[in-house]
């Protein structure tokens, strides 16, 4: 079989919840990529191969935690495209995430009917905006759920209403159950100044 699999994500950090998938990496170098479970990652070596040399924040995840459960090589592509280039796009990526945590507040607080989705995207945004902002604020990206709690600047929500959207996420995603109110977890959401949270970011950064 010509191709690679590698696992990343919470798994290899240690950091598995109840609700936690398994992340799968694949990369193709001759196989049909479609031939693999939906739930996995196929990236092609040569979309990997431009994310190393663009410094992409994806690529210093793979880097710094994929780890190879298969490969008929005797060392793995990964391996082989050594560390990616510095990330260099941190100010788009933050700025891009900052709409995307914007229109999702938007949607929450003209009483969408899709809360749960939206709760999720709330919750990738200000992961994301952290995993970011990480590389310049810790010195190392972070790519740990709790990544917003790592940092100097603490997001303005309370930690069980972020694990909340946290599990929204997955439940919008993955199927997976939730057993707390939406619509107290929304109004939390759509009061806190996340909007301030994110310019104090920027000016840190």
């Amino acid at each position: 079989m010509s191709h690679e699999i590698y696992v990343f994500g919470s798994i290899c950090r240690g950091e598995s919840t109840p609700t936690s998938d398994v992340d799968v990496l694949v990369v193709p170098f001759e196989a049909d990529g479609s031939q693999f479970p939906q739930s996995w990652s196929v990236y092609s070596p040569e979309l990997l191969a431009e994310y190393f040399k663009a410094g992409r924040l994806f690529a210093w995840h793979l880097h710094l935690e994929a780890k190879c459960v298969y490969s008929p090589r005797s060392e793995s592509f990964l391996a082989i495209l050594g560390a990616p280039a510095p990330y260099s796009t941190m100010v788009d990526d933050i700025d891009d995430l900052d709409a995307l945590l914007n229109e999702a507040l938007t949607e929450i607080a003209s009483g969408t009917e899709n809360v749960i989705y939206e709760l999720g995207i709330v919750y990738t945004a200000i992961r994301d905006v952290a995993m970011s902002a990480s590389w310049s604020l810790l010195g190392s990206p972070c790519f740990s759920a709790d990544a917003p709690y790592r940092l100097p600047l603490d997001p303005p929500l309370p930690r069980d209403v972020y694990d909340q959207t946290m599990v929204a996420r997955h439940a919008s995603t993955r199927g997976a159950q939730f057993n707390f109110d939406p619509t107290s977890a929304a109004k939390f959401v759509t009061s806190a100044p996340l909007e301030n949270w994110v310019a104090s970011l920027r000016e840190a950064i």
